[in-house]
């Protein structure tokens, strides 16, 4: 008998299926009941029933009036949800469906991603508590594989993020973890350049950078490689040639890091001001998912290769894959400002602040250009602050 029929559900669970069968909002969804009287809440999204709870979605989506478009469907889960909570069919745990809490890689997860409209809710039972060790195919491995890009779009990453990404899937087919010589976290580039190591040993270093890391970064800028992102390229340049030990490495990841928390506060309050259309042209690069990516010759030894090749397609799944980059780095600036004890504050500075407030008044007025030469200006000043306790 398949394990996942001997599972018990947990009693929290139980009650919240009642609880979301009978509200209001989810009236006339076909088949509720199976002929046993069980609540049918799991229904393949293929199947004749799956269909008609389909076309029962879409009503809803009409009747919210919600273009039908790139992830339509869970749009409409989340806008119907009475709680905007729900708990884990396994451990009971309640969790938020928003992204508000924090993954290794430094962005955010829901409690529980969207599955309409296989589920009832149209959320996925088990919750991001479990869903990595009782979730068909989603084990931790699996996990990190699905998700390995998520840190270039959730830190606003310059460089070629999709190349970065496949080059990161030639190491883990030779069991090799990728690291990036300049962390993605702190303000670096995402690019198709890594040093090999276990998954143990970059586990340990996490986000920290070593002297021979820095050393590394300035020589590959002298052979006009770019390793930092544009936001970030002010504190690096004014504190990377003062780098002499590996204390100092450390002292600079974590000045690096707070810098980087300071520009995703700048950039969520320009989302929240509702120009992301500003963001996405100036500082997103969505062309690069049109692409697919051949690395010729690779040497797991020194995770080099000897040529890149890039043909360009035009597949269905890349224009959804470039929709998909966009819409993760938007939200991310959104559950930035909302994730619980952060300090959301912008760095106390009265001159930023007035920079931040002008940066605005220059959208507002659609001038874009002058806007991006402010929105630099702030990145330069922030920098110029934190800078000071080097």
């Amino acid at each position: 008998m398949n394990k996942r029929k001997k599972r018990k559900w947990h009693k929290n669970f139980l009650k919240y299926m009642h609880l979301i069968i009978e509200h209001p909002n989810y009236s006339n969804m076909p088949e509720i009941y199976k002929k046993n009287g069980d609540i049918r809440w799991i229904t393949p999204g293929k199947s004749a029933i799956g269909q008609k709870r389909l076309s029962w979605w879409d009503e809803k989506r009409k009747e919210l009036k919600i273009k039908k478009e790139e992830a339509w469907i869970s749009k409409v889960a989340r806008a119907i949800h009475p709680t905007g909570k729900k708990p884990c069919q396994i451990c009971g745990k309640e969790m938020s469906l928003d992204y508000i809490y924090p993954n290794k890689r430094n962005g955010f997860s829901p409690g529980a991603m969207s599955n309409a409209p296989d589920r009832f809710d149209g959320y996925h039972s088990y919750n991001l508590c479990c869903r990595s060790a009782h979730d068909t195919g989603r084990h931790k491995a699996n996990l990190n594989r699905y998700g390995e890009d998520r840190r270039a779009y959730e830190n606003w990453s310059d460089g070629d993020w999709k190349a970065a990404s496949w080059l990161m899937k030639v190491f883990n087919k030779h069991g090799l973890s990728p690291d990036h010589i300049g962390p993605i976290s702190l303000g670096f580039s995402h690019n198709p350049n890594f040093n090999p190591l276990t998954p143990a040993k970059n586990s340990a270093k996490n986000n920290r950078m070593t002297l021979s890391d820095v050393k590394m970064l300035i020589s590959l800028e002298k052979e006009g490689k770019s390793v930092v992102s544009w936001h970030s390229k002010y504190i690096w340049d004014i504190l990377k040639n003062k780098i002499k030990t590996n204390a100092d490495a450390l002292k600079l990841s974590k000045i690096m890091r707070k810098n980087m928390h300071q520009v995703l506060l700048v950039l969520s309050e320009i989302s929240r001001q509702r120009y992301n259309k500003f963001l996405v042209n100036n500082f997103l690069h969505p062309e690069y998912a049109f692409y697919s990516i051949e690395f010729k010759k690779f040497n797991p030894k020194t995770g080099s290769y000897g040529e890149m090749i890039k043909t360009p397609g035009k597949k269905k799944q890349y224009e959804n894959n470039a929709k998909r980059y966009i819409k993760i780095s938007l939200e991310s600036l959104k559950a930035y400002r909302k994730v619980k004890n952060r300090n959301t504050q912008i760095i106390k500075s009265k001159k930023i602040q007035d920079m931040l407030d002008k940066t605005i008044l220059l959208l507002k007025d659609k001038k874009t250009d002058k806007a991006k030469s402010s929105l630099n200006k702030i990145c330069s000043e922030l920098a110029n602050s934190l800078a000071r306790d080097f």
